[in-house]
């Protein structure tokens, strides 16, 4: 006797879900660096779990198309690359670090921003753009490239990524261990005159509760590093 089908919804609750990762990639093949125009990409279906810090890294190569650009990159080229031709230093933007005081999601940290005017092949260019990430609150990771300025677009063309991602990793910090300390015990009464030390200095570090109401600094942000203290390191 042939089995009955079972039905949709026992069906979707039996599919593998997506398991939240330490690290996410993100794929940008096709994204480009063109004038006037926003784009944002999806680490989706894949997922990463909270932590309270993250590092980021964009790596890949690019190419050129029309114009000037096209002509210097007609092949792919690493991104970091092209980019330190045209703003010295901007490449530092491509990876770094990020906090995410509550230790939940969403997440939005700073955008950062690549601006000014440089001469490609004999041509005046004016160039802008906002690169940014964010990790929302069904935890999926997300790029974005946005505020893009390419003048005049006719004569420079623009860049298009031939392959490329944006990585986001989760980095294991224990938030009680405020002096950063390696040996065991980890957590010791140096790390409660460590928070002390930085309240005093009115550190944003200290800023336990992660308020933003003002004075940021109350003491409940003692109270709150006392409940990360008692609750340990992972």
């Amino acid at each position: 006797m042939k089995a009955a089908p079972l039905p949709p919804l026992l069906l979707l609750a039996l599919a593998p879900a997506a398991v939240a990762q330490q690290s996410v990639s993100i794929d940008l093949t096709g994204v480009q660096f063109r004038n006037a125009t926003n784009q944002t990409r999806s680490s989706s279906p894949n997922t990463i779990s909270p932590a309270y810090r993250y590092t980021y890294a964009i790596t890949g190569n690019v190419r050129g198309v029309g114009g000037a650009l096209g002509l210097l990159y007609p092949t792919a080229t690493p991104l970091a690359t092209v980019l330190e031709a045209l703003s010295p230093g901007s490449s530092a933007n491509l990876t770094g670090t990020f906090d995410n005081c509550t230790g939940t999601h969403p997440i939005q940290p700073a955008p950062t921003t690549t601006s000014g005017i440089t001469t490609v092949s004999g041509i005046q260019v004016t160039y802008a753009f906002t690169l940014g990430s964010g990790i929302d609150a069904s935890n999926f990771a997300s790029f974005s490239i946005t505020n893009v300025t390419l003048s005049p677009s006719i004569l420079i063309g623009y860049l298009q990524f031939s392959n490329g991602t944006s990585v986001i990793t989760r980095v294991n910090v224990c938030p009680a261990n405020c002096d950063g300390s390696t040996t065991a015990p980890v957590l010791t009464a140096n790390d409660f005159q460590c928070f002390l030390n930085k309240y005093a200095a009115a550190d944003t570090a200290s800023n336990c509760d992660c308020s933003t109401s003002v004075p940021a600094l109350t003491a409940n942000d003692f109270q709150c590093f006392l409940n990360q203290y008692a609750a340990g390191c992972p």
